[in-house]
Parts: structure tokens; sequence; C-alpha cells
């Protein structure tokens, strides 16, 4: 899935989130944003920061995971905040894994 993709997505249960909430975009985007950020998210457009996916989570009565969870994509068996898990070794500069040029 590519980003575009998941963008619309994202903003589908933005907006299904907000007409569970019974909130207009005008409501909505009172505190965390514009109206016409609001409505290019619901849209597929921008990018929304932390903040505002959570500022919309709590104004919906929903949690940031609802609005950024869409069909097609893995989902862990545990939760990250719930894993056990070990920060790996550290490496020397020279020692780096590059990531692959875009």
């Amino acid at each position: 899935m590519d980003f575009t993709r998941f963008a619309k997505l994202v903003g589908s249960n933005a907006r299904k989130a907000r007409w569970r909430a019974r909130l207009t975009q005008e409501e909505a985007a009172a505190e965390a944003l514009t109206f016409r950020l609001l409505a290019a998210l619901e849209r597929g457009g921008g990018n929304p920061t932390l903040r505002t996916l959570f500022l919309l989570a709590q104004k919906y009565g929903v949690s940031v995971a609802d609005l950024v969870t869409v069909a097609g994509q893995p989902v862990l068996d545990e939760p990250l905040y719930a894993a056990k898990v070990e920060q790996p070794e550290r490496r020397k500069p020279s020692q780096r894994v590059r990531r692959p040029a875009r």
C-alpha cells in the first residue's frame, strides 16, 4: 500500500470517528486545527502531526490507533506497549546498516 492510499484510509477513519461523535467539521476543528485542514485530512490530503491526531482522537472519544489502523496493513500479535524487547547492540558508525536510496 502506498502513502496516498494510506492517507485516504486514515482520512476516512477520521471522518467516521467524527460522524460517530456527531460533530460537524467546524465543531471538530475548533480546538485541534482549522476547518480547511480537517476537510483536507478527511479527503486524504495533508500529513497530520501526532498532536493533531491526539487532539482529534480525544475529541472523538477514540484512540489514535483507531484513526490510523487500516485494513490491509499487518497487525502485531502483541501490542508494542506490552512487548518485552531488548535494545539492539550498539554499532560503530562504520558498521551501520545503510538504507537503500529512494
